[in-house]
């Protein structure tokens, strides 16, 4: 795979970061500082920056603060995690955390991990209960309720929060798998960070909720973050764990998304553990060239990024359609308050896509390209064992 000098010192800084043993190739400059924010893993090398000063002090004063900033906002989000959980607990509603705290614990540092939504699980029968609790003490719904998706968004405090009934990629007609989840917040653990606790899924579970969160987010944008939390994940397991969850990741159909991505840590990212077990070592570098094309959630590919992935959810069978209706639906406004403008939705999502073009200047020949490029997406997919569809 051919790589820029920038994207070689990125991942340099990530080795040395967190397998101190490995050395950085060359002094990381702007470009580098830029590539890691945009991977939302820029505080990730806190430790390496003070003991290998920048020569440029702009650029070491401005990485400082951005650490800095992360720090407060790790803490933030801990404390607002904190009164959430103290809520939901005070009324009697068990649940998990998802991700954030829960792939947190496992760095070297926690707030090394930056920090987005509160993201977590109850119960399908705690839904409605949960939700009243949260409206009726402060928290703000962001987007109308769809119970047809697997989360009711809020924010409070500045915090984005989001209570998820289901887990991304499960499907709520699949009772093996909701079952699955299920009981693991009956059998959930509790964890201690920085002062901070909170419940998590016992530990094979929260491994396949991160190769999870990988998979869904394959198709729009994948970042270097993601790839992070399940490799420190993964490196904190025993021999035995990781055999247990590796007999999970087969039942789910994940497990070659699993060795691929420890095949690209090991060969890119200095992961010392030897875990691959015969993933192509092609497939593993298409995997990195995506990863270094998107950026955390697609941030870097943009509109160029979103066509690919429209190519890509066009190529199932009746895919062009549901996508137009799906974003129809969720952009229309109109069709949110009257049902008979609903079966149209398509259309105004068709017209909305054409004006996005026309102002972002999308070409024929550029369109072409970001089709091709679903094209590729589509057959890595097929390589990694997955599927276009987002269930199991």
């Amino acid at each position: 795979m051919l790589m820029t000098d920038t994207e070689k010192t990125v991942l340099s800084l990530i080795q040395s970061s967190l397998f101190p043993q490995n050395k950085v190739m060359q002094e990381p400059d702007a470009s580098v500082f830029s590539e890691m924010k945009v991977q939302a893993i820029a505080a990730l090398p806190r430790d390496y920056l003070k003991d290998h000063p920048i020569l440029d002090p702009d650029l070491q004063k401005k990485w400082s603060q951005h650490i800095g900033i992360q720090q407060g906002q790790w803490i933030r989000v801990m404390h607002g995690q904190e009164q959430l959980l103290d809520l939901l607990e005070a009324n009697g509603i068990p649940c998990v955390i998802l991700k954030g705290a829960s792939a947190a614990m496992t760095y070297p540092h926690p707030y090394l991990r930056s920090m987005g939504d509160v993201d977590f699980l109850v119960h399908c029968a705690d839904l409605d209960r949960a939700a009243v609790l949260l409206e009726t003490n402060g928290y703000r719904l962001t987007h109308e309720k769809d119970h047809t998706k697997h989360h009711y968004g809020y924010t409070k405090n500045g915090i984005r929060f989001e209570l998820h009934w289901r887990v991304p990629l499960v499907s709520e007609n699949d009772e093996k798998w909701m079952t699955v989840f299920e009981n693991g917040i009956d059998q959930r653990e509790t964890h201690s960070i920085d002062g901070f606790s909170f419940p998590t899924f016992p530990t094979l579970l929260n491994g396949l909720v991160l190769i999870f969160h990988i998979d869904q987010h394959l198709r729009e944008g994948l970042g270097l973050r993601q790839i992070i939390d399940w490799m420190m994940y993964v490196n904190g397991l025993s021999d035995e764990e990781w055999e247990a969850l590796l007999n999970l990741l087969r039942d789910a159909g994940v497990d070659k998304l699993a060795l691929t991505v420890n095949a690209m840590c090991e060969k890119y990212l200095g992961f010392p553990k030897n875990l691959s077990q015969g993933a192509e070592s092609a497939v593993c570098d298409k995997l990195m060239a995506l990863i270094m094309e998107k950026g955390n959630f697609g941030q870097k590919a943009g509109i160029d990024g979103r066509t690919a992935a429209f190519a890509l959810s066009s190529t199932e069978k009746g895919g062009f359609f549901k996508r137009l209706q799906a974003g129809g639906l969720a952009q229309w406004k109109a069709a949110k308050r009257h049902k008979l403008l609903r079966p149209f939705a398509w259309i105004y999502q068709s017209f909305r896509i054409i004006g996005i073009f026309l102002k972002n200047k999308m070409t024929p020949k550029r369109f072409l390209e970001q089709q091709r490029k679903g094209r590729e997406q589509c057959e890595l997919l097929e390589a990694l064992g997955l599927s276009l569809k987002r269930t199991i």
